[in-house]
């Protein structure tokens, strides 16, 4: 049986490196000593992989990256398939424009995590930063498929005009949660913050907690059995997260807006069973 691919941190850098070679689709077919050789952005200079990580094992489609502070970045962007696995916490852009194939962290991710993400699973462990599942600074579209699942929090602005897939957050959401959002499905077991769906368009967001407050420009529908819900809760049913043990409500208080952007998104609250 072939061991997984393991970059074990040497060093913590003094800039931050863009470890977006380092995917199983990138590192298919090359030895240790190629991959060794390969190199990493640091900074304004170039960082040899050799030099940044020891490397052990062979199996590129299983790739550990043990890390050590948070100045790997992009961890996973633009990988279709395999595995990547994370110990400890990373940088910023991790999964960036993924479309297949799982990333695991076993710690916290930065800013822009699942960033315009297409396809696969993300699961982070503990918390992830600000701007979860969304857009590129200067794009319209955020991520667009896939499911990320988040055990901790998570920051501001998670998934700001996304357009496609889930997110399923364990702890709180930060202010602007749903933010442009166009569609897709968010689900939050803790507290959300201020404006939530702000300029909001189109897609779902399910909370188990009163919100502190609902934006003005939302409707209140009243109490209603959805079906789908149940279809939903059975599809988590066999996701590796909290959500898999709950059932979906019998009912739920259905909140539509932003009105003043013309949105027919959706807030629904659990209303119990």
């Amino acid at each position: 049986m072939m061991r997984p691919l393991v970059f074990t941190q040497r060093y913590l850098p003094q800039q931050r490196v863009d470890c977006s070679p380092l995917v199983p689709n990138a590192l298919a077919g090359k030895s240790v000593r190629e991959v060794g050789a390969l190199e990493l952005q640091c900074g304004n200079r170039k960082l040899l992989v050799g030099e940044l990580f020891r490397l052990s094992g062979e199996d590129a489609q299983s790739v550990v990256i043990e890390c050590e502070g948070d100045k790997l970045e992009r961890i996973g962007a633009r990988m279709t398939g395999g595995s990547v696995r994370v110990q400890g916490d990373c940088g910023a852009y991790a999964g960036l424009q993924m479309r297949g194939g799982e990333i695991h962290v076993a710690g916290s991710t930065g800013a822009f995590a699942a960033c315009q993400m297409r396809g696969g699973l993300l699961r982070i462990d503990d918390d992830a930063g600000d701007f979860l599942g969304a857009a590129l600074p200067g794009e319209t579209r955020g991520m667009a498929g896939g499911t990320v699942l988040v055990k901790g929090n998570v920051g501001e602005r998670c998934g700001d005009r996304m357009r496609r897939g889930q997110i399923l957050i364990e702890g709180h959401a930060g202010d602007y949660c749903a933010a442009r959002m166009l569609a897709g499905t968010i689900a939050v077991m803790g507290s959300v913050g201020a404006n939530l769906g702000f300029a909001m368009q189109r897609g779902s967001v399910l909370l188990r907690a009163q919100p502190l407050d609902i934006p003005p420009t939302f409707g209140d529908c009243g109490i209603h059995e959805l079906a789908f819900l149940t279809l939903l809760f059975r599809a988590w049913s066999a996701l590796p997260s909290r959500f898999a043990q709950f059932a979906a409500p019998a009912r739920v208080r259905r909140i539509v807006g932003d009105l003043a952007n013309d949105g027919k998104g959706e807030i629904l609250l659990s209303t119990g069973r």
